[in-house]
């Protein structure tokens, strides 16, 4: 019987991409074989919820048992959600309504957590300077608007005005106004808005600094 090959004798002259195959399957070692390349970092333990960025720049979070990739559309997503989130930390609701959510774009609060919010207002002797202080924000978006429509009017007054008709023919309208009236008019009218805002300002801040001295901070809003 002819002597038994051993596996140097079987693998001289074979391919070295083969040899590593097999060598690889069977377990075996080849010591003359020499790996370079990256060398990975140790095993690093996220927690849940947990965020970070990789040598490469990519954002991670690390999820229960996984983790994915953070993208920048998961950042509006995460905006858009605080819009529609109650601030309240011990809200008890467990779906927000589409009054709530509209509720919680203008106060910051559910319809629930709202309505506890405002009984303690009243309560300690909050409420008169809340409800002033409501109606101050509203008035100064009112203002601001306007004095934004007025300046977009102030821009666009001409004597004449250039109009396409429906069959491509360009016509020319002539106002039968003073047309330098009306935009000093609209001026005034801006300046005068200008003056509004100030004087809200003033109330809203003087406002704040109230809620500071009766310890509820939480009612300013931008």
């Amino acid at each position: 019987m002819a002597k038994r090959k051993s596996w140097d004798e079987k693998s001289k002259g074979m391919h070295k991409s083969r040899k590593l195959i097999i060598d690889t399957v069977f377990g075996r070692e080849d010591n003359t074989q020499r790996v370079h390349g990256y060398e990975g970092k140790g095993y690093v333990k996220r927690e849940v919820g947990e965020v970070w960025t990789d040598s490469d720049g990519k954002k991670w979070k690390q999820e229960n048992g996984f983790k994915v990739a953070v993208t920048e559309m998961d950042d509006v997503r995460q905006f858009l959600d605080k819009l529609t989130t109650c601030h309240d930390e011990k809200c008890e609701t467990t779906k927000y309504t589409y009054s709530d959510k509209k509720l919680i774009r203008k106060t910051g609060y559910c319809i629930n957590c709202l309505h506890k919010k405002e009984r303690v207002l009243r309560d300690d002797g909050t409420w008169p300077f809340y409800e002033d202080y409501k109606i101050t924000r509203n008035k100064l978006d009112y203002v601001r608007d306007l004095k934004a429509q007025m300046e977009e009017a102030l821009r666009g007054v001409k004597q004449q005005l250039e109009m396409v008709s429906e069959d491509g023919r360009i016509e020319t309208w002539t106002w039968d106004v003073d047309v330098e009236q009306v935009k000093k008019d609209l001026q005034r009218d801006i300046d005068g808005a200008y003056d509004a805002i100030e004087a809200l300002l003033e109330r809203k801040a003087a406002l704040e600094d109230k809620f500071r001295e009766l310890n509820h901070p939480e009612l300013i809003r931008n």
